[in-house]
């Protein structure tokens, strides 16, 4: 799988993602997803297929400040993103 990640996000080979359970009352956002397509991001998966995901929350949709970001922080108004 493959998949558009932030810029600022970036710090090593891999996306980190938070399993949650679709009940959960918090999460994180371990690695950014992008968000510059339009508060969308692009995933492409290994059978073959791609989506676009346009995000609702806000905190995942960090500007991209061309500078490390904080990782792995509260989800907050994402979480529904996170799920």
């Amino acid at each position: 799988m493959l998949v558009d990640e932030h810029p600022d996000s970036i710090n090593d080979a891999a996306c980190a993602v938070q399993m949650t359970k679709p009940d959960a009352k918090t999460a994180n956002i371990i690695d950014f997803p992008a968000s510059y397509h339009n508060g969308a991001c692009g995933f492409s998966f290994a059978d073959g297929h791609s989506e676009i995901r346009k995000w609702v929350g806000t905190k995942i949709k960090a500007p991209v400040q061309n500078a490390p970001m904080s990782l792995n922080v509260p989800a907050g108004d994402s979480l529904k993103d996170v799920i």
